[in-house]
């Protein structure tokens, strides 16, 4: 790095989103931390996105324009080699930054050496701006993180700052048309610690729109899911891949008995592998196998005999451990609500009149 790069890189890819762009510029704009470049690479926007981005006259923007669309992933490669900072943090075009999120996670990353990259806590808005309750809360310990990546997203990529260096080691795979973070961060874990700070310094959009269809977004999943499981000792199946699949994502599913043994011995094969290959720390492995077990049977109309004797609550010996995790995060969120920042400044005019016109 010369001398005179900034310290951190704010990436932001840009696809369509003038209207939402003022905000988001404008919020990285105004950190209290000041070393920084505002890296924007604008995808072959073809509404009015490269005007609002030209109408800042201001040394710290640096735009690189790709003619063509080359989608999420190759943008996101494409601001990792463009960064000239030593640390790169991800800027959504269409979320908001606090005033002080540079500042704390290039405090944190400073401070601790071992750490690859630093995610945070965010609050949400609906697509109006309007802030909604509760914020989305990670863990924030980078053995709880290994522990339960397997099981459950642990970050949002819009809130991550990462050493520079680490991404361009194992960048984005651009084959994955999405969850290409989700399979990052799961990679890196494996090399390297990575950690949240229990703060809320961003806003995240909700109703953001995949593209990809239904059976793509499927498959891409699933291609993420069997790499980190080829990693254990034991054979599975395609069939094992997808229920995996959804065992991570059980917002709105209601499990039936048959998902329900299935899950029951899966989580409990997965424990014994790890006992055996030590993929990932203990006890937090354990735990965080328990506390999916602990959700499912939350979701799973009643806890019933099997048909074969055998009950859904034979993992109760371990589901135990599940609870301290479930809590904390829920004693998390609770905090969050409590400690959510409101609009700062004159930002709350200027979100005020442009989401009015939006």
């Amino acid at each position: 790095m010369a001398s005179n790069s900034p310290r951190v890189t704010v990436f932001m890819p840009v696809y369509n989103r003038a209207q939402r762009l003022p905000a988001a510029i404008e919020s990285v704009l105004a950190q209290t931390f000041g070393d920084f470049e505002l890296l924007i690479v604008d995808d072959g926007s073809d509404d009015a996105s490269l005007e609002v981005i030209r109408s800042y006259d201001d040394p710290r923007i640096r735009l690189v324009e790709q003619k063509r669309n080359q989608g999420i992933p190759r943008t996101r490669n494409r601001g990792i080699d463009e960064a000239r900072g030593d640390y790169l943090a991800h800027a959504d075009s269409d979320d908001y930054v606090y005033p002080t999120r540079l500042a704390k996670q290039f405090a944190f990353l400073e401070q601790h050496a071992e750490v690859a990259a630093a995610g945070c806590w965010m609050s949400r808005m609906d697509e109006g701006g309007k802030l909604r309750r509760g914020p989305l809360v990670r863990p924030t310990d980078s053995r709880e993180i290994r522990g339960r990546i397997l099981f459950a997203t642990c970050f949002k990529n819009p809130t991550m700052m990462a050493r520079t260096d680490v991404l361009r080691q194992f960048r984005f795979r651009e084959e994955l048309s999405i969850c290409s973070d989700i399979d990052l961060w799961g990679r890196i874990s494996s090399r390297y610690p990575l950690a949240n700070l229990p703060e809320v310094l961003m806003c995240y959009r909700a109703g953001g729109v995949s593209h990809a269809d239904a059976t793509t977004q499927r498959r891409m999943r699933e291609r993420i899911a069997r790499g980190f499981l080829e990693e254990f000792p034991f054979d599975f199946t395609e069939s094992d891949v997808a229920a995996h699949v959804q065992l991570r994502n059980l917002s709105g599913f209601a499990p039936d008995e048959e998902f329900c043994v299935w899950a029951d011995r899966w989580l409990l094969r997965l424990v014994d592998a790890n006992a055996r290959s030590g993929l990932y720390p203990e006890p937090e492995f354990t735990r965080a196998a328990a506390e999916r077990w602990l959700l499912l049977s939350f979701r799973s109309r009643r806890i019933r005999d099997y048909k074969n004797g055998r009950r859904v609550g034979s993992s109760l010996r371990v589901v135990a451990g599940g609870w301290p995790g479930y809590l904390e995060r829920k004693m998390g969120w609770l905090s969050g609500t409590v400690r959510r920042p409101s609009w700062p400044g004159d930002f709350k005019v200027h979100r005020q009149r442009l989401f009015k016109e939006s």
